[in-house]
């Protein structure tokens, strides 16, 4: 608290809050939470920084505007505005999750306080007067559900659309499966999703998960699969510029995404190279791919043909790619409605 004086002198009277902000780092699983308190003629700018999912500094600033500065200097930052009750909330659940850590560690591991000076022993009498100031309820060590979802990332707004040429490959082969496709970068990733899905010929009904530098997006977030839906999340917001990466996974299979370069917008997805066929649907896994790869090497012997029913390897060519083929069930999934609509 340099700078700052004791807390229970700074504040009188009920409290407001305003100018609520969740600060993002790219590439880093920390947030901070910034508001300014205001009580009487005097403001003071509040800033909660959540390492995790739990709160891991509390922090005054003299200046409201400091508190929402923390981040900037020197790093590339994204922002979401909050409101109150948003912020409120946040800070709740990531002030519960510290405590229940703190809890755990002095019923189990006791004798893990005696180690080490604690680097924030007043982080706890922080907390209380925070929730004071909030009208939050005190902490009570019970079995909980959060009372509001943790913020895992915080997405920069849409920039302008543009056309994207992506590669894409599959990450294990040793033979590259890869695709190049021309996108719009205003395609949500669930939409981006059911392109992969034609380009790769696979069911697009397939649990799938996107890992980008704003989190893990995903098609069932309830299952645990996302942090949020990728619906809700158009490509061009997880990346902007050649050079940029994530990573899609479909089923057991991960594919590595990169942008090669930006182009005009085009009216729809189109493959303008690619290498190898796609493993067939009966191949989960890579495992399972190169047993297919043995068993058509000598595709006469009795107990591969066997496996090669097993895993649709009758007229399978993994070195076979037709841009064409992949073009048309492109053109069909804009035929059967907008894929870029999510």
């Amino acid at each position: 608290m340099s700078g700052v004086e004791r807390w229970p002198k700074l504040l009188h009277g009920p409290v407001e809050l305003s100018d609520c902000v969740a600060q993002g780092q790219v590439d880093q699983d920390l947030v901070v939470l910034a508001a300014t308190l205001t009580a009487g003629k005097r403001s003071v700018g509040v800033e909660v920084v959540v390492n995790g999912r739990e709160v891991d500094v509390i922090e005054l600033h003299p200046a409201p505007e400091d508190a929402l500065a923390v981040l900037r200097n020197g790093f590339e930052v994204v922002e979401a505005q909050l409101t109150p009750a948003e912020f409120r909330d946040q800070v709740e659940t990531a002030l519960i999750v510290r405590a229940d850590s703190a809890a755990w560690i002095r019923e189990r591991v006791p004798d893990l306080l005696k180690l080490g000076r604690d680097p924030r022993p007043d982080l706890a009498e922080r907390a209380a007067q925070l929730r004071r100031w909030l009208g939050l309820p005190d902490y009570e060590p019970l079995p909980r559900v959060p009372s509001a979802e943790p913020l895992p990332l915080v997405l920069p707004p849409p920039a302008p659309d543009t056309g994207l040429w992506l590669a894409v490959a599959l990450a294990e082969p040793d033979d590259a499966i890869w695709r190049r496709l021309e996108v719009r970068s205003d395609v949500t990733l669930a939409g981006l999703h059911r392109i992969l899905a034609a380009a790769f010929d696979r069911d697009e009904r397939q649990l799938h998960r996107f890992e980008t530098a704003y989190g893990v997006l995903g098609s069932d977030v309830p299952g645990g699969e996302g942090d949020r839906p990728d619906d809700e999340v158009t490509l061009g917001q997880v990346v902007t510029s050649p050079g940029q990466r994530l990573v899609y996974e479909a089923g057991r299979w991960r594919h590595w995404i990169r942008v090669e370069q930006l182009v005009d917008l085009p009216e729809a997805p189109s493959c303008l190279d690619g290498e190898r066929a796609a493993p067939p649907a009966e191949c989960e896994d890579e495992r399972s791919y190169e047993m297919l790869l043995e068993a058509l090497r000598d595709p006469d012997d009795e107990d591969n043909e066997g496996l090669l029913e097993e895993l649709g390897g009758f007229g399978f060519d993994p070195e076979w790619f037709d841009g064409e083929v992949v073009d048309e069930r492109l053109s069909r999934l804009s035929r059967s409605g907008d894929p870029f609509g999510g």
